[in-house]
């Protein structure tokens, strides 16, 4: 499954990283309204459908300012890369099919350059974009969990955040890291008792975008139009419990 999230690291490298990301304090039209370009960009964030949901990362390896930008459609975001030289805006469109980049310096109508994603190298069943759209519509609240085989207490985890959902009557949806070695997925699944239903590897842009692969296990929640930040790390039912039902609370406001 490797292949199927590759396209991501040579597209958008510098935004796909291990570290969580927050919400940003800025507004973007304070951080470009100076540019050059500014009014071509803008423009191009409401062509893209651009929502005011903006997540700041770290900096990417060439230096700069990371943000990512939900758009209205799920598993569709917008990255934006504003150089260290703030001469240079550079903008992603991604989702399962590749990503569209646009270079705003210059030129300020730039040519698209197009990357397509790679696409699977088995058939292997995996969490979709389209997995999380039809859950979304039919059972909301969400909570969403990520494992890995290869850290026991991720896998421990599954036990821990079922009985928490079921407690409070809420969907669960059980993805696999998609780095994990399919034949120990299995192996480990049958020891600990995680159904098959829960094994299927994570390739929804949607979930990747927000941080749900960023640790083993890791928790994102869905409740009410908003989504939580991600939750890495084991915790036992009474915890989740105590997480899940805040984030309820405050989704309502």
């Amino acid at each position: 499954m490797e292949n199927r999230i590759s396209f991501l690291v040579p597209v958008i490298a510098f935004v796909v990283t291990c570290v969580p990301l927050v919400a940003s304090s800025s507004r973007l039209p304070e951080l470009l309204d100076s540019h050059p370009c500014f009014v071509a960009i803008e423009r191009r964030l409401e062509l893209w459908g651009a929502t005011d949901e903006i997540l700041k990362g770290p900096g990417g390896p060439l230096g700069g300012d990371v943000y990512r930008i939900a758009t209205k459609k799920i598993g569709v975001w917008v990255t934006l890369h504003l150089a260290r030289s703030e001469t240079t805006v550079s903008l992603f469109l991604t989702d399962a099919e590749g990503s569209t980049r646009l270079d705003f310096g210059a030129a300020c109508s730039p040519a698209p350059m197009r990357t397509l994603a790679a696409r699977p190298s088995s058939s292997e069943r995996s969490f979709t974009d389209a997995d999380l759209h039809a859950l979304l519509d039919s059972s909301e609240p969400l909570v969403v969990f990520l494992w890995s085989p290869h850290l026991p207490l991720s896998a421990d985890g599954y036990r821990e955040i079922e009985a928490a959902t079921t407690a409070l009557d809420l969907t669960l949806a059980a993805v696999v890291d998609p780095s994990a070695n399919p034949s120990y997925v299995a192996a480990v699944g049958d020891d600990v008792g995680i159904p098959e239903s829960a094994r299927h590897p994570l390739t929804s842009v949607e979930l990747l975008f927000r941080d749900l692969a960023v640790h083993a296990p890791t928790i994102l929640i869905f409740a009410n139009g908003k989504a939580s930040a991600p939750l890495p790390g084991y915790r036992n039912s009474a915890a989740y419990r105590e997480h899940i039902g805040k984030f309820l609370e405050s989704s309502r406001r």
